[in-house]
């Protein structure tokens, strides 16, 4: 693809050899097609689910069990009564709430039927034999709380807090893909337009140069020159020539940049050349401390670190309540029916005839609680490193932004200067075509004034480019 862009400029391209494009339609374009970009706008939306799955941990919990039990034993002598078959089946179901200050709330609904065969003897007299069915339906309010490790919101709120957060790490990310990649392309797009302008001045040169070899054998041929004037236009010809091709090879190289940057694939193999006027008016120079301001403001790196700093926070604080001893309290209570029949059963439950509540505590002591240590101490560590990262990228855009403020602003007295060299080059040419004619003059002075003004207008041309590249660093600095 390179020889091909290259060979594209060989002998000097036309406009309708090119593609004109412009920087904003160049933006536009890589936008679309940057792989690095795309990568991190797939971040984004990754970070996005994870926020959405987050918000789960206020989610309903519907619970179902469902346990069986049989068991048959031998009779002995002596006991007065004696369960000698059991057949039980119990299934619940539950509807939990969890809370946000840790623990969960829940209403059970269950029901157990029991089929029991037992044997009843009275003080030596004749054994009995009993069968009974049993119901026993239950509907209770539970409440689950910690009350001490795993109490709070910031236990509860730490996956939600720690998504956002990395959601909001991943946003910026992609704010400075984006930045990074207007930058790269308002580079290359100026740096193909100072190609262009080069390819310009120097085809000028090779321009001006053969109108003066015209004259010069006209002159020799009438008798008023030399052979030496000739040859002193022939070599300069072939210098300009040789200029021209460097400028050709560097433009197409300047093409191809571009559309590498581009990621531009679309069939059209002809060569991007610049549309916008390189010499267009651009935003003056800022204060320093203004452009500091907003860029400290606007920086996506700075906010990327803030997101991780604040999901680091998070589980901190969460590991902080998930250390020490565990004591949880568990309360429960509500309607309770026991009858042969299951109808009677829960006609029992409805009214309120019978109740059950209960409540319990239960403590778990770590011993060296070594896991829940450590992620406390991990978390710690990592704000504490995420302090000085953050301060060392404010100092490094501190320096960044004067270089870029003092880039721009230097850029006019730059253009200023050399726009008056190029026209003071200009007038020299003219002075001098003149003295030439007038027989005041040689070919050498003419041809050396003409590689003046050519350098003058590409310094003019690269003081321009600079300019643009530096007001494009500066944006991507301060933002939009």
């Amino acid at each position: 693809m390179a020889l091909i862009a290259v060979l594209a400029f060989a002998g000097t391209a036309s406009a309708e050899d090119t593609r004109p494009i412009a920087l904003s339609d160049a933006i536009a374009i890589a936008r679309d097609g940057n792989d690095t970009r795309a990568a991190q706008a797939v971040a984004v939306e990754r970070a996005r689910v994870l926020v959405d799955a987050a918000a789960g941990v206020d989610d309903l919990i519907v619970d179902a069990t469902a346990e069986g039990l049989t068991r048959s034993t031998e009779p002995t002598t002596g006991p007065f009564f004696q369960e000698t078959d059991l057949d039980a089946a119990t299934a619940r179901v539950g509807v939990w709430k969890p809370l946000s200050w840790g623990g969960r709330v829940g209403v059970q609904v269950s029901d157990g039927i029991s089929r029991t065969h037992a044997l009843l003897s009275a003080g030596g007299g004749p054994t009995q034999e009993l069968a009974y069915t049993v119901h026993t339906p239950r509907a209770e309010l539970v409440w689950m709380q910690p009350l001490l490790r795993g109490r709070g919101r910031d236990l509860h709120d730490a996956g939600r807090r720690v998504a956002r957060a990395g959601a909001e790490a991943e946003a910026a990310m992609l704010d400075l893909a984006d930045t990074r990649l207007v930058l790269d392309v308002s580079r290359a797009y100026w740096e193909l337009a100072y190609a262009t302008r080069e390819l310009g001045i120097r085809q000028s040169a090779l321009t001006l140069a053969g109108e003066q070899l015209t004259i010069t054998r006209a002159k020799l041929a009438a008798g008023r020159g030399s052979e030496l004037e000739v040859l002193a236009v022939e070599q300069a010809i072939a210098a300009r020539e040789a200029a021209l091709v460097g400028a050709e090879l560097a433009l197409g190289a300047r093409a191809l940049e571009l559309r590498v940057v581009l990621a531009l694939e679309d069939g059209d193999p002809r060569p991007l050349s610049a549309s916008d006027d390189l010499e267009a008016p651009t935003p003056p120079a800022p204060l320093a401390t203004d452009a500091l301001a907003k860029t400290l403001a606007f920086s996506p790196e700075l906010k990327s670190i803030d997101g991780r700093a604040r999901g680091a926070d998070a589980r901190e604080r969460a590991a902080s309540r998930a250390t020490g001893p565990q004591l949880d309290l568990l309360v429960r209570g509500g309607p309770a029916g026991n009858a042969a029949e299951l109808g009677e059963a829960w006609s029992q439950l409805a009214t309120f005839d019978g109740y059950q509540a209960g409540a319990s505590l239960s403590l778990t002591l770590p011993v060296g609680d070594r896991v829940a240590r450590g992620e406390r101490e991990v978390a710690r560590l990592e704000r504490k490193q995420l302090v000085h990262l953050r301060e060392a990228s404010r100092g490094r855009l501190t320096a960044e932004v004067q270089r870029a403020v003092d880039a721009v602003a230097l850029s006019d007295k730059r253009i200023a200067a050399a726009a008056r060299a190029a026209e003071l080059a200009r007038r020299n040419v003219t002075l001098e075509v003149d003295r030439w004619k007038t027989g005041a003059g040689t070919n050498f002075d003419v041809l050396t004034r003409q590689d003046q003004q050519a350098a003058a207008d590409a310094a003019l041309a690269r003081a321009h480019t600079d300019r643009r590249i530096a007001v494009a660093a500066l944006a991507a600095l301060t933002g939009p």
